[in-house]
Parts: C-alpha cells; structure tokens; sequence
C-alpha cells in the first residue's frame, strides 16, 4: 500500500538519537501499529481494539509514534445519526538505516 510514496529517512545525528528511535521501535505494539497503518489509516479506537490494550496505553503510543515523525494524524468529520469527529493516523512511510559504521562514529562522538 505504501509503494511509490518517498520515505522519510529517520535522521540519526547522536548516540541519543538512536537510542531513542531503536528504543521506539523496540516495542511489540508500536510494531504491530506500524503494520496495521502500512494498510490503511486508523482511528485510535480502532486501533486500541486489535491492539486489546487500554485506550490509555494506545494514545501513549500514538503520541510517540508521532512525535518521532512515523505517524501523521488530521481530524475527519464523520456524517451519520450522530455526526461526530475522528482523528485519523496514517503512517508516514519511512526509512532507518543503522550499520556498524554508524553506531562506531556515534559512539566515539559521544
């Protein structure tokens, strides 16, 4: 589904930054989130029940999913008995390229 988008390469400058995206994506649940929005964009209640873990806990996820730029989100108007509002998330199609060469400079950087 993701085919043909550009992919945001996930800027790795410092020791602390990978730490923190290797971190993020250590995580079974924010993998399984990342897969479930490669097919198609969600909404956080939708995601919270295949998860079967606690709105809660979704939301934590989603906020740092987006903070670190995988995940975009916009709000959507729903029409029906009930019109109502959803945040929408959709993955941001990204690259994250680690080698040792890599975590050599940074580790000697500091």
């Amino acid at each position: 589904m993701l085919e043909g988008k550009s992919l945001y390469e996930i800027e790795v400058k410092n020791l602390k930054k990978l730490i923190e995206v290797l971190s993020l994506l250590a995580n079974e649940h924010r993998l399984k989130i990342i897969a479930m929005l490669a097919e198609k964009p969600m909404y956080i209640s939708e995601i919270q029940r295949k998860l079967k873990v606690s709105y809660a806990l979704t939301h934590l996820y989603m906020s740092s999913l987006e903070k670190m730029g995988l995940v975009e989100s916009n709000y959507e108007t729903v029409m029906g008995e009930r019109p109502h509002v959803r945040k929408y998330y959709r993955l941001r199609p990204f690259k994250l390229v680690v080698s040792s060469d890599l975590i050599k400079k940074l580790v000697e950087e500091g």
